[in-house]
């Protein structure tokens, strides 16, 4: 009984340092938690979320790469059009999501399961160049967006 035990908490520890360790520091940022829903073809955009703290001086997020993606945009709210950069205000988080600002890929080249995941470079003006780990979710845990 006690070794049951001891295995349950020490899957539990490592569940728990799992989820704590997605995310990426570098100089003053954290960019925490990048995510993506799963897909059920190649011919839809994938839209990819975060949140990014600054605890230093205004930055901006200028572009994104994925190797996977022909091509990754910079959006706004409601996906309408491509936008120049994300401000990244001095000790604040931005949350890039749904209805909000976000990066679009297009021509992606492979169908995304749950589980997968994918090396996504961002670029700051001020921070350089970030290589993050895009997670991909199930599609179910999608709730409607709220303001």
């Amino acid at each position: 009984m006690i070794v049951k035990t001891l295995t349950l908490a020490a899957a539990a520890l490592v569940v728990a340092t799992a989820a704590q360790a997605h995310s990426h520091k570098v100089k003053r940022l954290e960019i925490v938690h990048p995510w993506c829903i799963e897909t059920n073809d190649t011919a839809n955009p994938v839209s990819v979320f975060m949140t990014i703290k600054n605890s230093g001086r205004p930055d901006k997020l200028l572009r994104a790469t994925a190797s996977i993606a022909g091509k990754a945009e910079l959006r706004g709210a409601g996906d309408e059009k491509a936008i120049s950069s994300v401000g990244l205000a001095t000790h604040s988080a931005t949350d890039l999501k749904r209805d909000g600002p976000h990066i679009q890929l297009s021509k992606v080249r492979k169908q995304l399961s749950p589980y997968d995941s994918f090396l996504m470079t961002l670029v700051f003006e001020r921070a350089g160049k970030v290589e993050v780990e895009v997670m991909v979710e199930k599609a179910s845990i999608l709730a409607p967006a709220t303001k």
